[in-house]
């Protein structure tokens, strides 16, 4: 198995109970002193720190804002949004907490108000939102790293803004909400193993499937090694890593963190095992960024990614186990190198290492172009067996769109590319095979109603396109969070791949999955059952499975498994009940047992009936 058979990335399937994020106090700039605008206080503008949006380019956290384009009686006006920032657990607001608006040319802010409800006053654009305080957190769902790394200090403290959820300012709004979660602090020291402090030690938190938009799960000690985490609750393990050692001596430990608490954490780093060196090409030049892999069987398909080659070639890889090991340098766009085996020990240290490339001859090459025939660089190339002795692999185009692939045995494979604002594709081939033309399908918009809210927004997240040969994950895409704005009802999400989407809606703590076709170039449509719950009478009659009317036995009404109502039939097995759109009835008796569910029609009253089936014994109500 290779990095790119262990690596072929499915769309994750699990629906995150978040909406948007906060994050930890600093970091972007200093915290404005206006207030929401239900005070009658305007937001505050600020440029951001050259020096943010340089560590933001050397991360690659810098992420692509959609392109929005104004009306023509309309450019140039600003807009007014409005909301409230909730804890997405609880449901609650959150008073007092920074709301900021942030695009490239800057920063809006404002604090919200004691209710939690802020306003604020923008250009028409796009912008990514975010909440930044002390107390709660800015989360989201980072993308599957297609390369392990170590913890750098380049990304310290550094927000992501792929985090971050998009909105487009196009219009005024409100119920912009925006969710938070709360969090806690892990603080303590790094030391070495004769109990001195290592300042520069780079430590990062590992767990839970979300992490802080603001990169507070990452930190660089100080001089006297101590370090601070600001996390969501959850459970994680630490790591560390420092140029003269090879990370955490013995068993890592395991810390929970509920919300509001602090826990403490002492680290020691060991000198481990290090091996270090450089990967260059045939011609002894410096190779391009990629895997450093270890062999975990017998063969050549028997290896996998646990390392990371940069940009220059060169790489650094640590173990604080003592074994044998065997590894290889395999760079994007090029064939492996031959592996060379080290002895691990404590304080072993191999530096100089070379890793060099042989001169070979690809077995599938190609080219990857947009929609209009450009070609797209740097974008990610997955290859997936469609017969016996294949194997899965990934690779990543030039900045001319040209993509090789070496070390493929002979056979069918299905090949699938993305790049965001072009769509997808997907191809078969069987290999070897060259001058694969590979071009995008573009995108289209997704047009829709939402059932049950009139006004307001919902996070749209998870996003993938169906494909067949890959079943239910689907072909991964670039994630990008996007508040959608919902009016009168209707929304419309513009620049999505045309294809069809699987995705998650998100609205407070509701997560509907979307399953939609959408044409390139053209609209698909679709119907979400979002939104605060319709109140209606529900009314109906009970019988048992020969059809008669059952007098005198409960029924239950319940809402997000909560009961929130309960009535006895009456001498004709009639009922009449008070509950909300989406609750389930049910009801037992001596005689059996049923349930249904209350529809999402808006009306005011609806009829259900129910019939008992039989159950494996009978049940009473004071059981």
């Amino acid at each position: 198995m290779t990095r790119r058979t262990r690596l072929t990335l499915a769309a994750v399937a699990v629906l995150a109970a978040i909406a948007l994020g906060v994050g930890s106090g600093g970091g972007l700039g200093t915290t404005g002193s206006s207030s929401s605008g239900s005070s009658g206080i305007s937001s505050r503008s600020r440029t951001i720190d050259p020096a943010l949006n340089d560590a933001l380019a050397r991360t690659g956290r810098s992420a692509r804002l959609p392109f929005t384009t104004a009306p023509a009686d309309d450019e140039g006006r600003d807009v007014t949004l409005s909301g409230t920032v909730l804890d997405v657990r609880t449901g609650e607001p959150v008073p007092g907490v920074e709301v900021v608006f942030r695009n490239d040319s800057g920063e809006e802010t404002v604090l919200a108000d004691r209710a939690g409800r802020y306003k604020i006053t923008v250009a028409r654009g796009a912008y990514r939102a975010f909440v930044r305080d002390e107390f709660v957190l800015s989360v989201g769902r980072p993308e599957l790293s297609r390369l392990p790394s170590l913890p750098s200090a380049d990304v310290a403290g550094v927000p992501d803004e792929g985090l971050m959820p998009i909105i487009v300012a196009s219009r005024d709004a409100d119920a912009v909400d925006l969710g938070v979660v709360r969090g806690g602090t892990i603080t303590g020291q790094v030391t070495d193993l004769r109990g001195a402090p290592i300042a520069g030690a780079v430590v990062r938190a590992r767990g839970g499937t979300v992490r802080p938009a603001l990169g507070t799960d990452v930190a660089e000690t100080d001089a006297t090694g101590r370090f601070e985490l600001h996390l969501p609750a959850g459970g994680y393990a630490l790591e560390a890593t420092h140029a003269r050692y090879a990370g955490v001596r013995g068993t890592v430990e395991q810390i929970l963190l509920p919300a509001g608490a602090k826990r403490t954490s002492a680290l020691t780093l060991t000198a481990g095992c290090v091996i270090a060196g450089r990967v260059v090409d045939a011609h002894g030049k410096p190779a391009s960024d990629g895997a450093i892999e270890k062999r975990w069987g017998v063969t050549d398909l028997e290896f996998g990614p646990t390392g990371r080659v940069e940009a220059d070639g060169t790489f650094r890889w640590v173990t604080t186990d003592e074994l044998d090991v065997t590894l290889r340098a395999w760079p994007w766009k090029s064939p492996p190198s031959p592996s060379r085996t080290f002895s691990c020990r404590d304080g072993a240290r191999f530096t100089d290492v070379v890793f060099q490339l042989a001169d070979r001859t690809p077995d599938i090459e190609g080219t990857l172009v947009d929609e209009h025939g450009a070609p797209v660089a740097f974008a990610f190339v997955d290859l997936a067996p469609q017969g016996p002795g294949g194997i899965g692999q990934q690779e990543r185009t030039d900045a001319e769109g040209h993509w090789q692939v070496f070390n493929m045995p002979a056979g069918p494979y299905r090949i699938a590319a993305s790049a965001p604002g072009h769509g997808i594709t997907t191809s078969a081939i069987v290999a070897p095979v060259h001058d694969v033309a590979l071009q995008l399908g573009g995108v289209g918009r997704i047009a829709g109603t939402t059932t049950l809210l009139a006004n307001g927004t919902f996070e749209l997240s998870e996003v993938a396109c169906a494909d067949s040969m890959r079943g239910r994950g689907g072909i991964p895409l670039t994630q990008q969070h996007r508040l959608v704005q919902v009016s009168g009802g209707h929304f419309t999400i513009d620049d999505v791949p045309a294809c069809t989407i699987w995705a998650s809606a998100t609205w407070h703590d509701q997560h509907v999955r979307i399953d939609v076709e959408v044409p390139p170039g053209g609209t698909g449509s679709l119907e979400l059952d979002l939104g605060p719950p319709h109140a209606k009478a529900v009314h109906g009659t009970v019988r048992d499975d020969a059809g008669r009317p059952v007098p005198h036995v409960l029924v239950s009404a319940a809402y997000k498994a909560e009961r929130n109502a309960m009535i006895s039939t009456d001498d004709a097995g009639r009922f009449r009940l008070q509950t909300y759109s989406g609750a389930t009835l049910t009801v037992e008796a001596a005689g059996g047992s049923a349930m249904a569910s209350v529809g999402m029609a808006n009306v005011e009253d609806e009829e259900v009936d129910l019939t008992l089936g039989t159950v494996e014994r009978p049940r009473t109500w004071d059981e």
